[in-house]
């Protein structure tokens, strides 16, 4: 009878127990490991974390898989959520802007909250199925935390550990964005008039003149510098780094209204101290800031620009006036004036609810509907999401039409053809032979 075969095995240095076929050799506690040479040909010892021969043969095989397809994790796969979101954002930190890196490391911050810490290797799919419910059940919306999600898939990237989550991840559904509401022109004007009884407002209302004039978006507007605006020759510049995209940098030329509104932004600056051309046209108003390493301080700083006008915005587009004495004021049950004491419940703004970006809309709508071609419009607005460019294509056919159907006020074949009979079920017209 044949004797039987024993399987080969080589000694490992270091190592207690023989290889086998499979190339698994037992460490401490009968932990299987294996052996392999990395990307610079010098050989590395990797631990599976288990006894069972199976399921480390899986794990070995998967590992020199991903060692030929380029795609085995680095050793920053080993760092804890904390350590990498540490690294991240002092890698991004010189590549990208200042608001950009305050809300990277907003949205990554939450994951070691939730996930307790974790390895970066450790990571699987449900433990991003339970990221997702837990932040919707703390009410954040679905688009924020699917954009929490993609910045960690960034991170993950870098460690190559995103490719074994990337096909089983399913972002969270979400509702497009609306367009924005369109403003008329005269809508425009009545918005101002209230706008210029406030010196509160001044800000925004002149802030408002420069996106309903010229479609710059409330951030652009915020970040202009002095030395952008050109008066003489009714222009200013949008910097890169001051917008959204690559688009995003471009000149603008000024119309009547923006020139104004910008001048008297820079009469404001002066006001307030910002005589350099480096200085902010919008400089920012210390005084409101209630944390951060400015909380506590007064007056202006010319060197940072204004972050936000929420509150004077909504104040300026929910102000009424009342129908008794027409005293402009904000919403409310009866009028302010104690003389007048009327009924105002039912008083409401037209521009209620207008969003700041709405303004931006309006401009584009107007260039439009005056037959601007869209080209041309975007050459003033910079970048424009594919649904924003359908959504005015189709607004510009209408226009067109409508322009094409002024020269039916002079027809030319009138008394020659007599009347074109209307046709209920037209069909193409055929190429003559």
């Amino acid at each position: 009878m044949a004797r039987k075969q024993r399987p080969s095995s080589k000694r490992v240095k270091g190592g207690s127990m023989p290889r086998g076929r499979d190339g698994l050799y037992r460490r401490e506690n009968g932990i299987l490991a294996f052996r392999y040479k990395d990307e610079n040909e010098k050989w590395r010892e990797r631990y599976t974390g288990t006894t069972d021969r199976k399921e480390a043969r899986d794990i070995r095989a998967r590992h020199l898989r991903e060692l030929e397809d380029g795609t085995l994790p680095t050793e920053m796969g080993k760092w804890r959520l904390d350590q990498a979101e540490k690294w991240w954002n002092e890698y991004r930190k010189p590549r990208i802007s200042e608001d950009t890196a305050k809300s990277e490391r907003y949205r990554l911050q939450h994951f070691r909250r939730i996930l307790s810490n974790k390895q970066l290797e450790k990571l699987r799919n449900h433990d991003l199925d339970l990221y997702q419910n837990k932040r919707l059940e703390e009410h954040v919306g679905a688009h924020s935390i699917n954009k929490e999600i993609l910045l960690l898939s960034q991170v993950l990237k870098k460690a190559k550990l995103w490719r074994r989550l990337r096909d089983d991840y399913k972002p969270l559904p979400t509702q497009p964005s609306d367009i924005g509401r369109a403003l008329s022109r005269g809508e425009l004007a009545a918005l101002a008039r209230v706008a210029q009884t406030d010196v509160a407002w001044e800000a925004a209302f002149y802030g408002s003149v420069l996106a309903g004039n010229c479609g710059l978006r409330g951030g652009e507007i915020k970040k202009l510098r002095i030395k952008v605006i050109d008066l003489e020759r009714r222009r200013l510049l949008i910097l890169r780094k001051t917008t959204k995209t690559d688009a995003g940098a471009r000149h603008i030329e000024l119309n009547r209204d923006a020139t104004e509104a910008a001048w008297r932004l820079w009469l404001r600056a002066q006001k307030l101290g910002a005589t350099d051309p480096d200085h902010y046209l919008m400089p920012k108003h210390l005084s409101r800031i209630m944390y951060g390493r400015d909380k506590g301080k007064r007056g202006y700083d010319p060197n940072q620009h204004q972050v936000c006008w929420d509150t004077a915005w909504r104040s300026l587009t929910s102000a009424v006036h009342c129908p008794a004495c027409g005293l402009l004021q904000g919403p409310a049950d009866k009028c302010c004036s104690e003389k007048c004491n009327a009924h105002m419940k039912d008083v409401k703004s037209a521009t209620e609810g207008l969003r700041f970006h709405d303004l931006r809309h309006s401009f584009i709508t107007d260039m439009v509907e005056r037959g601007v071609p869209l080209g041309t419009i975007q050459a003033f607005v910079g970048h424009m999401s594919k649904r924003m460019l359908d959504h005015y294509t189709h607004i510009s056919t209408g226009a067109a039409r409508k322009a094409i159907e002024l020269l039916d006020q002079e027809p030319m074949l009138t008394g020659t053809l007599g009347t074109v009979p209307a046709v209920a079920n037209p069909q193409p017209l055929s190429r003559p032979n």
